[in-house]
């Protein structure tokens, strides 16, 4: 490398973005160029340098270029990568400026800036973390020695214990109680899920999150958390159990007392979802995120032809499949997080942008449906008009409080911080765009593709479209055939129809991402010592 830098060039480069004397392909070019110069020769990076690159994300020249956010987003990463790798008052400022200028921002240059900023969460090991073995072997026992668990030893269950099934598990109770919880398989793949499960029931045990946390205690027995019923099971089960291999939990307080149950309380269902906001963010300050709050798709039907399993990811802004639907159950309740097979480490940088969004996400839904579930009978059925209208079963006061909370709570658990301003975001008009848009069932149709029918056999085409409602089976694989499931946020193969959602999440996430990275910053920052 020379020790003389052309830095006359690049100064060159720099009055003319200023200047704005560069049309879209130069500026682009010229962007590439200063970034390039700035990795290899850090120690000549003005003010001037930052003012140039700032210059092409304020002009609005390029706004309504077709490659916009192309431009944006070089912009926007080259400033990100000076910030975190070069420390001196020059560039110490970057990041703070970035923020700033997401909150002003929409459109390609809020999702350049976004995409940009979230590069800064780091991708180092997670650490102390629980092991996995590849192949558990489940212990062989019957039904009567895993009850024994259920209660103290020298106890024996109480008289009146019944067992009943609430979809794959089976659950022992006393009353009201609930002495214990029998979750099986679904498929061979499973058993190593609902292993992991147990696994890190036991790891968030001993690692708390805090006092508002309460985790199910798996049962353990010689050293596994994994079993295999030998003796015949309770009739009503489900069909869709993988034999009799289990495990086996003491759920706490609350744990199937889900926070959109009609008639649920306005303090219990602020509790529910501040508690869990707080869990998530101290989760993620980790590593470590759910990747299942809710299930989230872009098209169901997809889910075993499309790469992304049809799994839906908010930074497209696609259209959201059967929201009503995947907010029936969701992963937090009344004690907090619930099934934690669904806990996986940071794989990449880009995870705690992606997984804010989606946590933020699942919870408008949820609270979304609470109102729904008010009255659930009131529901569209197809795309005639007038489309049926729900609008009137939402408080608007109760869900702007439950998204300013859970936006406090997570950023608390991230950063440790009692401090977060709402204000820049807007709360208050999203609350009046997603009331518009959930509470009336404008979208309600899908459309089963050719290539989709084509992949089931004849059982699954006609248990798929007796399952949505249609009574007269067509033929497989003439055309398309369209399916009323919704409500869904879009229309079919359209984008979302809340497009101001996708930019909160988007202003949400980067700026947790970036408090998090200068919270970080700052904790190990060195200064020099005064002579």
């Amino acid at each position: 490398m020379s020790h003389n830098p052309p830095t006359s060039a690049r100064i060159r480069e720099e009055h003319l973005l200023i200047n704005h004397c560069r049309d879209f392909s130069a500026a682009y070019m010229g962007v590439k160029y200063i970034g390039r110069h700035a990795a290899d020769y850090p120690f000549s990076i003005t003010r001037q340098t930052l003012d140039a690159l700032f210059s092409v994300l304020d002009t609005a020249r390029f706004k309504k270029a077709k490659q916009a956010f192309f431009l944006y987003h070089e912009a926007a990463c080259t400033l990100v990568d000076m910030g975190r790798t070069m420390e001196n008052e020059t560039t110490r400022t970057i990041v703070p400026e970035l923020v700033t200028l997401l909150m002003e921002s929409s459109g390609n240059r809020l999702r350049a800036l976004g995409q940009a900023l979230g590069r800064l969460a780091d991708n180092h090991p997670v650490p102390d973390m629980p092991s996995f073995p590849n192949n558990s072997i489940p212990l062989n026992i019957d039904l009567a020695g895993l009850a024994e668990k259920f209660t103290p030893p020298g106890m024996v269950l109480p008289v009146d214990t019944q067992w009943t099934w609430k979809g794959r598990s089976l659950i022992a109770r006393a009353g009201t109680k609930i002495l214990g919880v029998i979750k099986f398989a679904t498929t061979q793949d499973n058993i190593d899920e609902i292993h992991r499960e147990a696994v890190w029931m036991d790891w968030v045990a001993k690692n708390p999150l805090g006092s508002e946390t309460l985790v199910p205690k798996p049962v353990c027995i010689r050293n596994r958390y994994l079993f295999n019923i030998t003796d015949e099971l309770p009739e009503g089960g489900p069909g869709a159990i993988y034999g009799s291999v289990c495990i086996v939990f003491i759920p706490c307080p609350g744990y199937y007392d889900y926070p959109n149950l009609n008639g649920a309380a306005r303090e219990q269902i602020k509790a529910s979802f501040f508690k869990s906001a707080l869990t998530l963010g101290r989760l993620s300050s980790r590593g470590l995120f759910h990747t299942a709050l809710i299930p989230l798709f872009h098209n169901r039907v997809q889910q075993n032809r499309r790469n992304d399993n049809g799994r839906y990811l908010w930074e497209h802004a696609g259209r959201l499949d059967q929201w009503l639907d995947s907010s029936r159950f969701p992963n937090f309740a009344a004690s907090g997080l619930r099934d934690f097979e669904h806990i996986a480490c940071r794989k990449k940088p880009l995870d705690l942008e992606h997984y804010t969004g989606e946590y933020l996400l699942s919870f408008i839904l949820v609270a979304g449906s609470c109102f729904r579930n008010k009255a659930p009978h009131r529901r569209g059925t197809d795309n005639t008009r007038p489309h049926v209208d729900t609008r009137d079963l939402f408080c608007p006061d109760l869900f702007e409080s439950l998204l300013t909370g859970v936006c406090e709570h997570y950023f608390k658990g991230l950063t440790e911080s009692e401090t977060f301003d709402p204000a820049p975001f807007n709360i208050p008009g999203l609350i009046e765009k997603l009331i518009k848009r959930m509470g009336l069932d404008e979208h309600m149709q899908e459309a089963l593709r050719v290539q989709d029918q084509l992949a089931m056999d004849d059982d699954q085409f006609e248990k798929f479209l007796t399952d949505r409602g249609v009574t007269v089976i067509p033929p497989k694989g003439k055309e398309e055939i369209i399916l009323f499931t919704g409500p869904h946020l879009g229309e079919f193969n359209q984008p979302i129809s809340i497009p101001e959602l996708i930019e909160f999440l988007f202003k949400f996430s980067a700026f947790c991402v970036a408090s998090f990275y200068m919270k970080n910053i700052t904790a190990h920052a060195t200064y020099p010592r005064d002579e």
